[in-house]
């Protein structure tokens, strides 16, 4: 292993940049926040929010500073994404370090300035062999929460410069060879409930993208891809929004050749097709939508992820060549398997 890092307060995995095509093959760059919560977008130009009046800006944006990893043979590139309209302060913090030189601005407190990406500095190897490291951030300053820096000296991060001869992102390699494209899960008309980055549930790392789709409770789910099936639970019995219903969500899992994941949930009772270890082939009938586990209604949630560091992690995916959108009305393909 090279290297390793963790989010703010253990989250989780902090990782390199991803560039993968998306639509109009545009880059797709991946960043984190202080809660270790994966940011994709095809500009690194975030939409700035607004500083609310009530000075309260950093329980309001957690995302507000973003953090990019790019990996290349000779380091680490560190770029910091401030996306607010005021200057902050970024303080890292590392841990575990094993034969690795952190530069000494990345050390300081570095002053970010507002609504712009800089680059921050580079790791690299100390000597040959494995090296590896953790890291968190924070960030603060006279608009926002402090972020209590460790250290009382301070250097604005435009003063580090990117080494002489380094190469445009657009020639790093792509963490995946294509973007997914997902074929309809149902047959017939249906309705996007809840998209991507949802207020109301899709905030977490597993299902940030994630979709709601509304359909009754009964309705025909077909594969969306080829796939084996790694989990397939549909024993479990009533569902809403009660404590009780946490974890007692029926669903079904299916594993690509690409290593992505498939998960259906929220599955009608007794309605599985396939059971763990089966092979199913895309518009192959798996199950059926339900209103199981903690759910505020009947509806299927779709979720493409990936196995990082022990934990599952969303990404985008396109639905029959759509980016998919809350309130969107879709018309799925007629499988003809029945």
């Amino acid at each position: 292993m090279r290297s390793l890092w963790t989010g703010a307060s253990g989250a989780g995995l902090l990782g390199s940049l991803l560039l993968w095509s998306w639509c109009a093959q545009a880059d797709i760059y991946r960043y984190h926040d202080v809660n270790g919560m994966a940011h994709y977008t095809d500009n690194q130009k975030y939409v700035v929010k607004s500083l609310p009046a009530n000075r309260q800006e950093h329980s309001f944006n957690r995302d507000g500073v973003l953090i990019r990893v790019l990996e290349k043979a000779d380091g680490h590139y560190f770029f910091a994404l401030n996306r607010l309209t005021a200057a902050v302060e970024l303080t890292f913090r590392f841990s575990q370090q094993h034969n690795v030189i952190i530069p000494e601005q990345m050390q300081q407190v570095l002053t970010l300035p507002a609504t712009e990406e800089v680059f921050v500095g580079k790791l690299s190897a100390q000597a040959a062999g494995d090296w590896r490291y953790h890291y968190n951030f924070a960030y603060g300053g006279e608009a926002i929460a402090p972020s209590q820096p460790d250290t009382s000296t301070r250097q604005h991060a435009r003063l580090a410069s990117l080494p002489a001869g380094f190469s445009s992102d657009k020639g790093a390699r792509s963490y995946f060879p294509a973007h997914h494209d997902l074929a309809s899960p149902i047959v017939g008309r249906y309705r996007i409930a809840q998209g991507f980055n949802g207020d109301y549930s899709h905030n977490k790392r597993s299902n940030r993208y994630a979709l709601d789709i509304a359909v009754p409770v009964g309705t025909p789910l077909y594969a969306t891809r080829d796939g084996v099936v790694v989990a397939a639970v549909d024993s479990h019995v009533g569902g809403g929004l009660e404590p009780k219903y946490r974890g007692k969500s029926n669903h079904l899992r299916l594993r690509h050749a690409d290593g992505t994941m498939t998960l259906y949930a929220h599955l009608q009772t007794g309605s599985l097709r396939v059971r763990k270890g089966d092979r199913v082939k895309v518009g192959q009938r798996v199950a059926a939508s339900g209103d199981t586990g903690y759910s505020s209604g009947p509806h299927l949630h779709l979720a493409l992820q990936i196995d990082k560091a022990g934990h599952r992690e969303s990404i985008p995916f396109t639905l029959q060549g759509s980016q998919p959108t809350a309130g969107l009305w879709l018309q799925g393909t007629a499988w003809g398997d029945e």
